[in-house]
């Protein structure tokens, strides 16, 4: 998808480059005679109408992913009710809170996202630093209950998974020299 997408760039690039350019060559320059004898030929005109047809269809495909795009909700309804609202700022203190309970880790970040067709479970994902090198998995498994417990109980019904994800530890040595004098 990725390639053809950078594809579809090109080629609408390589478009308006043409159609703009043909544009404004016939209007503005020292060869605007040139330009309207070659535009009198019909394959230069197939290829400019051409070219302006892609740059319409790629003007209206941007307008309606702008228009009609969903956006990512900020709120979480829990159970579908759409009269309560709470925000992913509230869940993910409350994630980082419950996260931070272990000594053994060190939070780096936390990153929620709001699921579901009625909007009402979150998705979080939690990147920590290990300080213990024991158990690694019974860590991450407590963290993520402690997490999801805590956050169904502010949402007041179960909607929350969670991910943890472990970075390497960076951590630097300074060597410092003292002269003695």
């Amino acid at each position: 998808m990725r390639v053809l997408k950078r594809a579809l760039a090109i080629v609408y690039l390589a478009a308006a480059i043409v159609a703009l350019g043909t544009l404004v060559c016939q209007f503005w320059g020292p060869y605007t005679y040139r330009f309207m004898l070659l535009m009198r030929d019909p394959m230069p005109r197939i290829v400019v109408t051409a070219c302006g047809g892609v740059v319409a269809i790629g003007v209206l495909v941007s307008f309606f992913r702008l228009m009609f795009a969903r956006r990512e909700p900020s709120c979480v309804h829990p159970a579908g009710e759409r009269n309560i609202e709470v925000t992913l700022a509230a869940l993910s203190s409350c994630a980082r809170a419950a996260a931070e309970r272990d000594d053994r880790v060190m939070i780096e970040h936390v990153e929620a996202r709001v699921q579901g067709s009625d909007d009402s479970h979150v998705r979080f994902k939690v990147e920590a630093i290990a300080l213990d090198d024991k158990d690694v998995a019974s860590l991450a498994t407590a963290m993520q209950q402690r997490i999801e417990e805590a956050c169904d109980t502010m949402l007041g019904t179960p909607g929350t998974t969670t991910r943890v994800r472990f970075l390497p530890s960076k951590t630097t040595v300074q060597t410092v020299e003292v002269s003695g004098e």
